[in-house]
């Protein structure tokens, strides 16, 4: 070995060495974001808790500047250009993590806050429970099917009421039918032998099945450029199993608010709504997801919005502690702005459903609801002139206090 090889060596394992032994620090490398999204033009502060040097390779100029500011915080200023750059943090001259920065044009969203009606048909049946037939016992649970189970076939024949299940049931000569079913996004078949039902002579399965389900919630946003829109901020689930309903169908409808029950510790308040499926939907649903209802407007979502011609959208890097405010419906006034904080915020570089702490700090709606209440689900928070994120949970045990999404989860799930 020659020694300009030994010597490269040595220093790699000296530099090892040490930063071994700063096993805090290495905490704070980790801690560092993966990435992280910009507008052009726009400007984001990242916490350094070390002496780290800052490498920025950039081949197509989307940062204008990267330098440190006050305390351990380097500053990074978006060009006018879109595109991705990554920034190489070194610890004596070591690479110790990279992170990936796009920056792209502001997007443009109209805020919601309108109360909708949600209904949905299930792509397939949910299983919400089992039912024994005289003395014998469920067949269905027998043959392995449980609740959340959703039933998409029988015979090989698709099955979308509880109608079409009992005529496919009845129909079949077998000793067993063949049963495909949906469990954790797995298609599993099960050979049931249905039972006669002492009650009418009609041959079972033993299944209690729901094909529909229908409620209120919140407009999140309309999105002008593409005609779609986000809402609730969270799935869409069967109320006794928890599982979120496949859609084979379904629409959101102008609601109105007649009733409020007010929120108090232990006892989540909720929004009582009237709305009509008969009449014209505001707009499909087209995905049900852990994020949010999505689909296309087929009505003008942006009637009623505080804001007509949109707020730019608010990434994580611009989103902070302290006051914010959420839209929402809460009366025959329509939609308002209310005042809260947020309290905290999870730093997450990958999608997650639970991304702030959000504390209602507005008298009137305190009064009026205690807080958040079920049917608030999906109120846009705005910060600083954007929207930052939708309201999704109450904390049951406090509902001055609830969860928000990041609004950006929710364009990710919507795309």
């Amino acid at each position: 070995m020659n020694e300009v090889k030994l010597r490269r060596r040595v220093g790699w394992l000296l530099a090892a060495a040490i930063v071994a032994t700063l096993s805090p620090q290495v905490g704070a490398i980790s801690g560092l974001p993966d990435a992280l999204v910009m507008p052009t033009g726009g400007m984001a502060s990242v916490e350094v808790a070390l002496p780290l040097s800052a490498e920025v390779r950039d081949d197509e100029a989307v940062l204008a500047a990267v330098d440190h500011g006050a305390g351990e915080a380097l500053n990074l200023t978006a060009g006018d250009s879109s595109g991705t750059a990554e920034v190489v943090f070194r610890l004596l001259g070591l690479p110790v993590k990279t992170m990936t920065v796009t920056v792209e044009p502001p997007r443009v969203l109209v805020p919601g806050g309108q109360s909708l009606g949600v209904a949905v048909q299930t792509q397939g049946l949910v299983v919400v429970g089992a039912s024994d037939l005289g003395d014998a016992p469920s067949p269905a649970h027998e043959a392995g099917i449980r609740a959340g189970d959703v039933i998409q076939c029988v015979n090989g024949a698709y099955v979308g009421t509880a109608g079409e299940l009992s005529e496919l049931i009845a129909a079949s000569e077998a000793e067993t039918v063949h049963v495909e079913v949906l469990r954790d996004g797995e298609m599993l078949a099960f050979d049931v032998a249905p039972q006669t039902d002492p009650r009418d002579q009609v041959r079972r399965l033993g299944v209690w099945v729901r094909e529909s389900t229908a409620g209120i919630g919140t407009l999140t946003y309309y999105d002008p450029e593409t005609g779609g829109y986000g809402a609730l901020g969270h799935a869409i689930t069967d109320v006794d199993t928890g599982v979120a309903f496949p859609v084979a169908d379904g629409a959101v409808y102008e609601n109105e608010v007649v009733g409020v029950t007010r929120g108090e510790e232990g006892e989540p308040g909720e929004l009582t709504g009237a709305f009509f499926e008969a009449e014209n939907a505001l707009g499909s649903i087209e995905r049900n997801t852990e994020f949010g209802v999505f689909g296309a407007a087929e009505g003008a979502l942006e009637a009623g919005s505080l804001y007509p011609d949109g707020l730019p959208v608010g990434t994580r890097s611009d989103i902070h502690t302290g006051e914010a405010q959420i839209l929402a419906t809460i009366g025959a006034e329509g939609v308002r702005a209310y005042d809260c904080e947020i309290e905290k915020l999870y730093d997450q570089s990958e999608p997650q459903t639970r991304s702030m702490v959000v504390h209602i700090t507005d008298p009137e709606l305190l009064e009026r609801t205690g807080g958040i209440v079920q049917g608030m689900s999906g109120s846009p928070i705005v910060q600083d002139g954007k929207i930052v994120g939708a309201v999704t949970h109450v904390l049951v045990s406090d509902p001055t206090r609830g969860y928000g999404v990041y609004i950006e989860w929710m364009l990710d799930a919507a795309a």
